[in-house]
């Protein structure tokens, strides 16, 4: 192939079951959420954290949005996803667990807001990025969505599983990585 120039395709690279829509700042993260929110009565939000839930809800409650969409993922009922369709808050630092929630899902594609500022990208030096993007005319409110964010995003996740030998339980994204990264 012509423009082939990162060697032969897998064949699992069309597979992956997450879409990944990145945004410089939580934000413009959440901003994006609301609109989907609006757009799309029929879409749940899926957070893996207290945290998040708790910043959702408010935000959501501030927009005049229904907070009762927002999900904790260790508390989602499958059947819910019957009804609705699912969009996660966050990326959980363990591809596996993300994986072990998913695998009995009806569905197919599953889209994940995230944002460069958030504890996972950081540990991965997204704080270097972020000025780079800015810099390159990347607006705040624009979108990253490409199969090459989610491989990487992917891969930063196994690599943080090499690292985690006991999974401590945490609130918050950013205390997950304290906890558990060595």
């Amino acid at each position: 192939m012509l423009f082939n120039l990162f060697g032969k395709k897998d064949a699992t690279d069309d597979n992956h079951v997450f879409i990944d829509r990145a945004f410089v700042n939580s934000t413009a993260k959440m901003n994006a959420c609301a609109e989907l929110a609006k757009a799309a009565p029929d879409t749940i939000f899926i957070c893996w954290f207290d945290e998040t839930v708790e910043k959702f809800k408010s935000f959501f409650a501030n927009k005049g949005i229904d907070e009762e969409r927002i999900v904790i993922a260790r508390y989602l009922n499958i059947h819910l996803l019957q009804t609705k369709t699912p969009v996660f808050t966050e990326h959980y630092p363990l591809h596996s667990k993300e994986l072990e929630l998913i695998k009995d899902w009806p569905t197919e594609k599953i889209i994940v807001y995230s944002a460069m500022d958030e504890p996972l990208f950081k540990h991965f030096g997204s704080d270097k990025l972020i000025p780079l993007m800015k810099m390159m005319g990347m607006k705040e409110d624009e979108v990253i969505e490409h199969s090459m964010v989610t491989k990487s995003i992917i891969k930063g996740q196994e690599k943080i599983a090499e690292q985690v030998s006991f999974e401590h339980a945490a609130s918050s994204q950013g205390d997950w990585m304290k906890k558990n990264i060595k």
